[in-house]
């Protein structure tokens, strides 16, 4: 054969056994022909909710809608417990919407508006739910393109907008409401303000307007003492312990307590359900805990690498609690503490990517969730050509 046949009998043999080795793959990257033993980590490209019910050891890929569609295309960026049923959860995504399990994430539904008003493609930044009364929910979205908080009185059915932004693309990222007194809200805005509702959202008042560059993304109160509350804002961390009359620099201290630490880069920040002075930071591949309400710092030994397979640095974007039990995921591995942080475990995670969200079960701490976030790194830049030319 010449070389040009020679080329093309070359590709058409490449094809033939792709062909034969992607024709039976399904969407979990096992074949269908053999079982997978269950000491194998299958790698899954596709993102969404994991469960573990053996503390991390195992893990499911829970992403059935009831449609009859899946969520594995979907990128999680907030996850709520139901505070009265452990078998509710809810999921905020970028650019799709609100989805809600009411079966431990055995299936999903997303949730509709029958008023309209909320988008099926809104993004979801933060959702809390009403103790007491499972139907009150509020989410921190930007819908529309405007910040908006959404409130349903009627488990999701339909929607009312309790504020809105007036700026456009200028998202609300937090929503909490007071551990004493569920009739005040409060929301942290992209505009840097800090705003309270005492009366369920109906109308609101400003805490306090931060600089414009100091966008408001987490909301911390005290539940032994309403008064007092911490922000991580853009550029670092914030507290009051009079309601936002006074305010305190936290980052100026952990940056002293641990060197190479910019507070504006916090990824989160934490309270220990039991224990409101005891805080977990969240920074690149660091775990950094305050003992005292943020007056002190100090670094946890953790064991997460400086890399993760794909080769970058390894993003822990948040933590779940339970007891001494404390979990976070870093690339596709969650770490896993149950003396509160002294030794760790690690249990790989089959997804290629980063682990986004993590929460635990507040009545079976061997129940973890995980949401997954993949986003594949940039391709190289080409090659520099020799010559002029």
């Amino acid at each position: 054969m010449n070389k040009k046949t020679n080329k093309i009998f070359s590709l058409l043999l490449i094809a033939i056994i792709m062909t034969s080795f992607t024709g039976c793959l399904n969407l979990s990257g096992t074949t269908k022909e053999e079982p997978v033993a269950d000491d194998v980590v299958v790698v899954n490209n596709n993102q969404g909710v994991f469960k573990s019910i053996d503390r991390g050891k195992t893990w499911e890929h829970k992403i059935d809608v009831i449609d009859g569609s899946l969520i594995d295309g979907v990128k999680i960026l907030s996850m709520k417990m139901d505070p009265q049923d452990n078998n509710i959860l809810y999921l905020g995504t970028t650019a799709n919407g609100l989805y809600r399990s009411l079966n431990g994430a055995d299936s999903w539904e997303k949730i509709t508006d029958e008023n309209g008003i909320f988008s099926p493609v809104a993004t979801i930044y933060d959702i809390a739910i009403e103790k007491g009364n499972s139907d009150i929910i509020y989410v921190a979205t930007l819908n529309n393109g405007r910040g908006e908080l959404l409130k349903t009185e009627d488990g999701g059915k339909s929607w009312i907008e309790s504020h809105i932004i007036s700026e456009l693309n200028k998202p609300i990222y937090a929503v909490e409401i007071d551990p004493k007194s569920q009739n005040v809200i409060y929301i942290g805005t992209a505009q840097a303000g800090f705003i309270k509702s005492e009366n369920r959202g109906k109308e609101w008042e400003t805490v306090m307007w931060f600089e414009a560059k100091e966008e408001v993304k987490d909301i911390l109160i005290d539940f032994w003492n309403n008064n007092g509350i911490i922000l991580r804002l853009s550029t670092g961390l914030k507290k009051t312990i009079d309601r936002g009359k006074e305010w305190e620099d936290l980052g100026t201290e952990m940056a002293k307590s641990v060197r190479g630490v910019r507070a504006g880069a916090i990824n989160s920040i934490t309270m220990h359900p039991a224990n409101p002075l005891i805080l977990y930071i969240t920074y690149k591949n660091l775990v950094i805990i305050s003992r005292d309400g943020g007056n002190s710092w100090e670094k946890l030994n953790t064991i997460t690498p400086s890399k993760t397979v794909i080769g970058t640095v390894p993003q822990i974007k948040q933590i779940g609690l339970i007891g001494d039990i404390v979990y976070y995921g870093a690339g596709n591995v969650l770490y896993k503490s149950d003396n509160a942080g002294m030794t760790w475990s690690m249990h790989d995670i089959p997804i290629k990517g980063d682990v986004r969200y993590t929460i635990s079960d507040y009545r079976n701490s061997d129940v973890i969730y995980v949401g997954s976030f993949y986003d594949p790194p940039p391709p190289p830049p080409p090659p520099k050509k020799k010559g002029f030319f």
